[in-house]
C-alpha cells in the first residue's frame, strides 16, 4: 500500500468521531509512528504459538532459506552472520559432511544461552550427525551454531524480516536528508491494525492533554 495513502488512512481514523476537533499529525511525526509500531506489532504477533498466528498476515514477512555467511570456525562451533533486516528465527538447517559422507542436511534447533552447557553435555541434546540435528543460538546478530565429529559447509535460515521502514518524500529527515517515498509491503489487514494501534494511542494522548489544558484554564479563571 502507498505510504501517503496509509497516512491520509490514518488521518481519517483519529478525526472520524465529533469529540476530536481536527486533530493533526505531520507526516515525518507519523513516520515514526507507523515504522515503530509496525515492528511492535510484530512481535506481538509472533508471540502466540503457531496455531494463533495469522500465518497469511505474516507471509510478505518469511524470508525462506536464506544462505548465511561465514563469520568465524570455533573448535566446538561455526558462527554466521544473521541478515540485517532480522527479526526473528523461524527454521533453519545446515549441509555438514563426515567422513565419506557429503552434503548430509541437518536440522539446526534453537537453544537459549542459559542452558547451553548442559545441552552441550546431554548425549540427547547435543550435535548428532547420525540424528541429523544440532544445537544453535543467537547472539548479537550472529548465529553460533555448534558441531562434534562433522564438519559444518554452508548453513541456511528462514526468517521473519523487519518489516519495510515507510516514507514520504516531502520533508528533511533529522540528518538532513531528504525523505523518499518507500511503501509497506504489509498486508492491507496487517496496516489497519497497526494503524488502529495508533489512533487509538493518539486520541488517548490528545484527550489527557486537553483534559490537562482544561485544568489549567479552570485554575486560572478561579476567583
Amino acid at each position: 500500500m502507498k505510504s501517503l495513502d496509509i497516512y491520509k488512512r490514518f488521518l481519517l481514523k483519529i478525526n472520524k468521531n465529533d469529540s476530536n476537533d481536527g486533530i493533526a499529525i505531520l507526516q515525518s511525526h507519523f513516520i515514526i509512528l507507523f515504522n515503530t509500531e509496525s515492528t511492535r506489532w510484530l512481535g506481538e504477533k509472533l508471540k502466540g504459538d503457531g496455531d494463533n498466528i495469522k500465518l497469511d498476515q505474516l507471509d510478505t514477512l518469511l524470508e525462506p532459506n536464506v544462505e548465511l555467511k561465514l563469520v568465524k570456525k570455533y573448535d566446538d562451533s561455526v558462527e554466521f552472520q544473521l541478515p540485517e533486516n532480522f527479526y526473528r528465527h523461524a527454521s533453519s538447517y545446515s549441509i555438514v559432511d563426515k567422513g565419506n559422507c557429503k552434503g548430509v542436511k541437518i536440522f539446526n534447533f534453537d537453544k537459549k544461552a542459559l542452558g547451553l552447557t548442559a545441552t552441550l553435555a546431554d548425549d540427547f541434546s547435543k550435535p548428532q550427525f547420525d540424528f541429523e540435528e544440532t544445537p544453535f543460538i543467537i547472539t548479537h546478530n550472529k548465529m553460533k551454531i555448534f558441531y562434534d565429529d562433522f564438519e559444518i559447509k554452508r548453513v541456511f535460515e528462514t526468517y521473519y524480516r523487519v518489516p519495510t521502514q515507510i516514507d514520504i518524500a516531502g520533508y528533511n529527515h533529522p540528518d538532513g536528508t531528504p525523505s523518499t517515498d518507500i511503501d509497506s509491503d504489509l498486508v492491507p489487514d496487517s496496516i489497519d491494525e497497526i494503524l488502529n494501534r495508533l489512533a487509538v494511542e493518539v486520541n488517548r494522548q490528545y484527550q489527557d492533554n486537553e483534559s490537562v489544558a482544561l485544568r489549567k484554564d479552570a485554575i486560572n479563571t478561579e476567583p
